[in-house]
């Protein structure tokens, strides 16, 4: 009778530690499972932001570029040719910005987004106040991450 509360007390602490080495191992699979599904999920963040460094890094060339296109005044055919030729390069630089996800943020008209905007300035207009009326320098994004804010001036209330 002994033997068998011993044999039952036994049977119970195996089946105990049974019980406790399959929820650690189920534990183990799933901290496993979350692990691939993270470490998938930060290749994938990689990837896609691979060319954040070197976009950032041309960003002060764009803008200059930008600044250079927008100043540009003189109206002599040879003035139009030239410029014609600095809108064919900008436009091939900003395509190839594009197949690696870079957009310019060059909002006029769109409503102030404290995220891509930066605003530097408001003007009394008869536009929706928070209307962004001009842009003083683009803003760039690569993806659905903002590089750069655009800095805009807005419309204020006229009064």
């Amino acid at each position: 009778m002994e033997e068998n509360i011993e044999q039952e007390s036994q049977q119970e602490e195996l089946e105990n530690k049974c019980f406790q080495l399959e929820d650690q191992l189920k534990r183990s699979m799933a901290d496993y499972q979350n692990l691939l599904r993270r470490t998938q999920q930060e290749r994938e963040q990689m990837r896609l932001y691979a060319a954040e460094p070197v976009v950032l890094a041309l960003i002060p060339a764009f803008d200059n570029f930008y600044y250079a296109l927008k100043s540009f005044t003189n109206q002599s055919a040879e003035s139009e040719q030239f410029l014609n030729s600095l809108q064919m390069i900008w436009n091939n630089l900003f395509s190839s910005l594009e197949q690696i996800g870079c957009k310019l943020l060059d909002p006029i008209g769109q409503m102030y987004d404290p995220v891509q905007h930066e605003a530097v300035g408001k003007i009394a207009s008869d536009s929706p106040e928070g209307t962004i009326l001009e842009v003083f320098r683009p803003g760039y994004i690569l993806r659905e991450r903002v590089l750069k804010p655009a800095q805009v001036v807005v419309s204020a209330a006229e009064g």
